[in-house]
């Protein structure tokens, strides 16, 4: 959605929400020209996307705003906003790094029923969760979903994004029996490894902010925080 001022004939804000996987569950984000702010224009903004989300049936919204966005937090607290976590965005470089050969890195082809137990080990999904993280990220173009074996078993999977000059790690995930084995490290080496060859120039994560044992594991494999984002949930 688009704010334009009649008399300055410009465009003074903006707003856009997104159904990732298509479950009815929108993350939404928005902004206004810092010389036209205090205008209610941001107040408009999110009460026509509350309507449309409400068009829509959505199940939950989470709104997103950056960590120095203090006016913007004010204003989600004001419309029954409240904080629900952070994540921290990292960047490494693309570059070639050796993978460990006892973790072998494949494309996902019909282990569905193994990596549905990593994904519900990891991130406590439920099974139905899993299989559609599963089919999103198979289906949705620019999009590569991998498999870790280890002794030819399914230890760990990750999603990798094709966007523009970066690709994007997503939904990094080793079982639990499995961790302190060096299959995360080698997961993201081999993302690197792929960024290279793809000629690109960087490897993007997100993270939320709490996870301790993950940040750990990404900045020993080299990737740095470059932006922290606060995430807002309706009461």
């Amino acid at each position: 959605m688009l704010a334009y001022n009649d008399e300055a004939d410009k465009l003074v804000g903006l707003a856009t929400a997104i159904d990732r996987i298509a479950t009815l569950d929108f993350e939404w984000s928005a902004v206004v020209s810092p010389s036209f702010r205090r205008q209610g224009i941001g107040e408009q903004l999110v009460e026509e996307l509350k309507r449309n989300f409400e068009q829509r049936g959505a199940e939950t919204d989470l709104a997103l705003v950056p960590e120095t966005a203090e006016i913007g937090q004010l204003l989600l607290t004001k419309h029954g906003y409240s904080h629900d976590f952070s994540e921290r965005t990292m960047v490494g470089n693309a570059e070639i790094i050796p993978v460990s050969n006892d973790i072998k890195i494949i494309p996902y082809t019909e282990e569905e029923s193994a990596v549905i137990k990593v994904l519900v080990s990891a991130f406590g999904d439920t099974e139905e969760e899993a299989r559609e993280l599963i089919r999103f990220n198979t289906v949705t173009p620019n999009r590569q979903l991998m498999i870790a074996l280890m002794d030819n078993e399914v230890v760990g999977t990750v999603s990798l994004v094709d966007d523009s000059d970066k690709l994007w790690v997503t939904g990094l995930a080793v079982h639990e029996k499995a961790r302190g084995r060096g299959i995360a490290t080698a997961l993201l080496n081999w993302s690197k490894n792929e960024a290279h060859l793809l000629g690109k120039s960087s490897v993007y994560l997100d993270v939320e902010t709490d996870n301790e044992n993950a940040l750990s594991i990404y900045s020993k494999a080299g990737f740095q925080t470059i932006q922290h984002t606060h995430f807002y949930r309706k009461e």
